[in-house]
């Protein structure tokens, strides 16, 4: 089958990015399982020519809005609702996003088929969007978790032990990610008398205003900006730690819990939108109450002093994340859209 997928990211380099690893890895997935796969960046190629010769075209979130409904079959496969993550913004930010937010409903209202990576999300679209809830699909983002695992065990085989507990947080930092929660539930471990790091890696607009929040609660040396990385040092953190935290308020899958979850780590996160869905608290991970860092402490402090709740919760985290690898969720894409072909 000839394949083309509508996106913006394909020449963006934005390591970390959740956006870039899910479009990567479903062309490798696309093309592992024979199929020739397009990526069509639409800003760069107007007019988009050719998609007419294409089997199926498959719009990711907002991109390719312009052909939905003018080209056929046409998928509009959202990755992340950008309706639902306006609400948890603000400034600019939320402006953007709900300016984009037009764009994307208006491909999913005009679309053959909508995917999208959680019934969260499904349900999102549904209530945001106005589609039919029986017509969404739901297919996690692809992941290549044989190739990560793979990686992975080349990267941590060679790790010294950390000297204290770390904890390791990915996000691109907009508000809606929650990391101040994080940093003050790291007051509140440190004020308590325990030594940890708690390692940050990642962009976005609230980094400055993070930095600074944590240099005026006198944590400087405890909570480390790392910036963004390349995948063999983003690897590196991940052995290094021994918990992964990102409290976020809004996911519509979110790649960095499933990076965790390869790599064998406990997960602490908030009870929040599509989490417990991939994080079932007490089994392979802890959620705490959103926007509350007494609470995210204490579920932080629990998995430091429980070195065999942490294994457990790790090793449950690997064997399930191999749920998620990309040769079953483009097994599960091509089932959903065998519909309208």
């Amino acid at each position: 089958m000839r394949i083309s997928i509508v996106t913006s990211t394909p020449q963006i380099v934005s390591l970390g990015s959740g956006t870039y690893v899910a479009t990567d890895s479903l062309r490798r997935g696309l093309e592992d399982a024979g199929h020739s796969v397009a990526l069509v960046c639409p800003a760069r190629e107007p007019g988009v020519l050719g998609l007419t010769v294409r089997d199926l075209v498959m719009g990711l979130d907002m991109d390719g809005f312009t052909l939905s409904g003018q080209i056929h079959p046409f998928v509009c496969h959202v990755l992340g609702v950008l309706a639902d993550e306006a609400t948890f913004e603000r400034g600019y930010v939320a402006h953007l996003l709900r300016l984009q937010a037009r764009a994307e409903r208006r491909s999913a209202n005009h679309a053959d088929m909508v995917l999208t990576t959680s019934d969260y999300s499904a349900q999102r679209i549904a209530q945001l969007y106005g589609v039919d809830r029986s017509l969404i699909g739901v297919v996690p983002p692809a992941f290549d978790v044989a190739q990560w695992q793979s990686d992975f065990a080349g990267v941590s085989a060679g790790l010294d032990a950390s000297a204290q507990p770390t904890v390791l947080c990915v996000a691109h930092m907009y508000p809606r990610k929650d990391v101040r929660t994080l940093i003050g539930a790291a007051r509140r471990l440190t004020d308590a008398g325990r030594s940890l790091e708690v390692r940050i890696v990642g962009g976005g607009p609230e980094r400055g205003a993070l930095q600074r929040a944590a240099a005026a609660l006198g944590l400087s040396e405890v909570v480390q900006f790392t910036g963004q990385l390349s995948h063999s040092d983003l690897m590196a953190e991940f052995a290094g730690c021994d918990v992964f935290c990102l409290p976020s308020l809004q996911e519509g899958f979110g790649i960095a819990f499933l990076e965790a979850m390869a790599s064998g780590k406990p997960v602490v996160a908030a009870k929040a939108t599509s989490t417990p869905e991939l994080i079932e608290d007490g089994v392979n991970g802890l959620l705490a109450q959103p926007r509350d860092e007494n609470d995210l402490a204490m579920k932080i402090a629990r998995c430091l002093d429980n070195p065999d709740l942490c294994s457990q919760m790790g090793e449950a985290n690997r064997i399930k994340a191999a749920r998620y690898d990309v040769k079953r969720t483009t097994a599960r894409l091509l089932d959903l859209v065998s519909e309208i072909l």
